[in-house]
């Protein structure tokens, strides 16, 4: 009994890594993560030029322990951003705004290629999305960070020092879900509601949790500043971000799959 329970077990596992590999789920994360370093530092410029004045204490998030390795990349990318925008002229306006949609456009087509929806035309439509989308970001973004703050420094008041360390990450946990959230929308070329989209969320927000969690420990080792030198955390910061994207395009995946068995499903193509 129990070893065919076993035997059931692996061959589940076969299915389900044979069904992600038919989705080229590396592949779509890797592309993914090239044009997400492209349009970082572009995004940011948008960010800092909308924003700016809020003088939103983005130190505070920084500190948190999950982001202790990545402080100083993340200020780099942060003040290149806030650098780029003494010159800010219409030109530069126009590129970095097109060049922080690549992201979102790339990201509706890897969801054409893993929901298996090809579509020949349309790109002028999706990039017009993706600007759409970037705007709404932002305001998701500064919303998010500005509640993360005030429920920070709330819940350090009224709760001992682990339990408002937990409360806090599971703060930060609600408002990625939320996030994870209208990305997987986005990127289904099919109109579903939010409630398509759950599962496949809370997947990569369970997994990417779990992969910032190890690289946090990793870090602490010590060893790899001897091994990589002053290269370490660029690299660590890198194979982070993809194995973030990965965590993301298996929770597509899973959206799609959980779309494919619903048999009341209705496969209307957006528009945008």
């Amino acid at each position: 009994m129990i070893r065919r329970h076993i035997a059931d077990a692996f061959r589940r596992a076969a299915d389900a890594f044979a069904y992600l590999s038919s989705k080229k789920y590396t592949t779509l994360a890797g592309t993914m993560t090239f044009f997400l370093i492209l349009s970082v530092v572009p995004f940011l410029f948008w960010l800092t030029f909308l924003f700016g004045r809020l003088e939103i204490d983005f130190d505070r998030i920084l500190d948190l322990e999950i982001f202790a390795e990545f402080k100083d990349i993340l200020h780099y990318l942060r003040e290149q951003a806030q650098s780029a925008q003494a010159g800010a002229s219409v030109i530069l306006l126009a590129t970095t705004l097109y060049s922080s949609t690549n992201l979102f456009y790339h990201m509706r087509r890897s969801g054409e290629i893993i929901y298996g929806c090809g579509r020949d035309k349309g790109g002028l439509a999706l990039r017009i999305s993706a600007v759409a989308l970037i705007f709404v970001v932002m305001l998701l973004f500064v919303a998010g960070a500005s509640l993360l703050l005030l429920g920070t420094a709330f819940l350090r008041r009224i709760l001992p020092s682990f339990a408002a360390q937990v409360a806090v990450y599971a703060l930060l946990g609600a408002i990625a879900f939320l996030f994870l959230l209208l990305l997987n929308v986005y990127i289904c070329p099919y109109r579903i509601g939010a409630r398509s989209a759950v599962w496949g969320s809370l997947l990569t927000l369970l997994l990417g949790g779990l992969a910032s969690f190890g690289f946090s420990v990793y870090a602490h080792l010590g060893t790899m500043e001897k091994l990589y030198g002053a290269a370490v955390f660029l690299i660590v910061f890198l194979l982070w971000l993809y194995v973030l994207m990965v965590c993301f395009v298996i929770g597509v995946i899973l959206n799609c799959y959980l779309l494919e068995k619903d048999n009341s499903a209705k496969f209307v193509h957006k528009k945008f």
